[in-house]
């Protein structure tokens, strides 16, 4: 089945717990317009999954690698549109980091607390997808699909103690 055809870094910090999103610029044409997510993108040959997720968090919203310390990763969460293989990287910002979209592809870097994730979805309107699953956020953003799925079990696996954040209250 091979490795994953991409990798994402799930950053965490605080209490209540916050997790860095950033928004797909809204480019017709681009597969994943206006699409929230985690910074991540494709794993280039040779390279491991986690420096796939540590150097996309940085080209994606300026975080320096060194303000992420991994906690645990799992694969492989499963795009239903596109149909592509997740490696998810779950870290702990462990220094100083002013997240901004960085790059062409993305328009918005946000942290949002991870409990957001535990509502429901509903229909929503997104700008190119037609009605969707999804969590209305503020600002017009949509948290749905891939991204939604991934968040649901970061959450379980923090309730469940599988991950252990322990990390100090600000970083910002």
């Amino acid at each position: 089945m091979g490795g994953p055809d991409s990798s994402v870094l799930a950053l965490l910090w605080g209490s209540p717990t916050r997790v860095l999103l950033v928004r797909k610029r809204c480019a017709p044409g681009s597969p994943w317009a206006c699409d929230l997510a985690l910074p991540g993108g494709g794993v280039k040959r040779g390279e491991a999954p986690l420096e796939a997720a540590v150097r996309e968090a940085w080209e994606e919203a300026w975080i320096p690698p060194a303000a992420v310390r991994p906690l645990t990763s799992y694969c492989c969460e499963k795009t239903m549109t596109a149909g592509r293989r997740i490696h998810v990287v779950i870290a702990a910002l462990q220094g100083p980091a002013e997240p901004r979209p960085a790059e062409e592809e993305v328009d918005a870097a946000i942290w949002i607390p991870l409990h957001i994730a535990s509502a429901k979805p509903a229909p929503v309107r997104h700008p190119y997808r037609g009605v969707i699953e999804g969590l209305s956020l503020p600002g017009g953003l949509i948290l749905w699909g891939a991204t939604l799925r991934i968040l649901r079990r970061i959450l379980a696996m923090l309730q469940e103690g599988e991950v252990k954040l322990n990390t100090p209250q600000r970083h910002i």
